[in-house]
């Protein structure tokens, strides 16, 4: 299995622009994390888009072709998790959709040169996700998630149209919204899926258990995001939720889940969506719950 890590911790990225108790952009390098992450034994790594917007310089053409060399020199491989903060591709305001499918086409075309095995997209937004917390009737919900999920096919259908990716190339990721409505999308569109596995356990994408999804979706999987997760009542109408925790620290069946994509062969990316002492420690959990699963691309 190919096991690889979002290189861009907050934690990180802070302490390099951090100088004298200052924050200089200047100091950030891109390239110089994804080489400190191959030397941690990353080969396979997610690029986050949102970088662009929250460090100013961050992710350029420049950076791009710096990283292109990086990557032919330490023969990495990259997957590209497209923006999400402040992007809301289902937005009722069509002033708004446009406005988030224009970042999206260009987050794309900036990074295509790194070839992204797959473009992981939030087919919905953070509008999207407050109005699916609504505690309304069963009907009145579903007419939400159909009204949301047909304005993010419209916006996926012309990002498609715009980018001329193949419709397999985009991964739409179960995020806080139904996923029955990501999934009347992926389906319509004929797109890939990207299964998150701490989104699962947190119960944002809708009540399934994480190998009746596998089950039930795998022949559009492409991308796993590997974290663990759970979520616990904590009073009336109050759930406690949390995800991307180390592996061993949640509700994730880790032997059951990696057994069954082991036996399907399965050979898409996996993703620790973790700091990279969070994965260095879930691959130990790994290896000692399953010595004999087969690890690539990682050394």
């Amino acid at each position: 299995m190919r096991f690889g890590i979002t290189p861009l911790e907050l934690a990180n990225i802070i302490s390099l622009v951090s100088e004298g108790g200052k924050v200089n952009f200047r100091r950030f390098s891109f390239e110089q994390i994804i080489r400190a992450t191959r030397e941690r034994g990353f080969s396979l790594m997610e690029v986050t888009m949102d970088v662009g917007f929250v460090l100013p310089g961050g992710l350029t053409e420049q950076t791009v072709t710096a990283l292109k060399a990086v990557k032919d020199e330490l023969g990495l491989t990259f997957t590209a998790h497209l923006p999400l903060w402040a992007i809301e591709p289902a937005c009722p305001n069509a002033i708004m959709r446009e406005a988030s499918l224009e970042c999206l086409v260009d987050a794309v075309e900036l990074v295509r040169p790194l070839e992204p095995e797959v473009f992981v997209l939030h087919a919905t937004g953070a509008l999207a996700a407050e109005f699916s917390r609504l505690q309304v009737s069963p009907f009145i919900k579903n007419i939400i998630t159909d009204q949301f999920a047909s304005l993010a096919e419209q916006s996926v259908r012309e990002l498609l149209k715009r980018t001329k990716l193949p419709s397999r190339r985009i991964a739409l990721e179960n995020i806080e919204f139904p996923f029955e409505g990501t999934w009347r999308v992926a389906e319509c569109l004929d797109t890939s899926i990207c299964f998150d596995t701490g989104h699962l356990l947190a119960g944002y994408s809708g009540p399934i258990e994480v190998l009746d999804f596998v089950k039930r979706y795998y022949g559009r999987i492409r991308e796993v995001h590997l974290h663990d997760g759970g979520h616990n009542p904590v009073g009336d109408n109050v759930v406690r939720r949390f995800d991307h925790q180390t592996l061993g620290t949640g509700a994730l069946p880790i032997e059951a889940l990696l057994t069954e994509l082991q036996k399907r062969r399965y050979k898409g990316a996996i993703i620790f969506e973790l700091t990279q002492s969070q994965a260095l420690a879930s691959l130990e959990v790994i290896r000692k719950r399953l010595p004999d699963l087969a690890i690539e691309r990682f050394s």
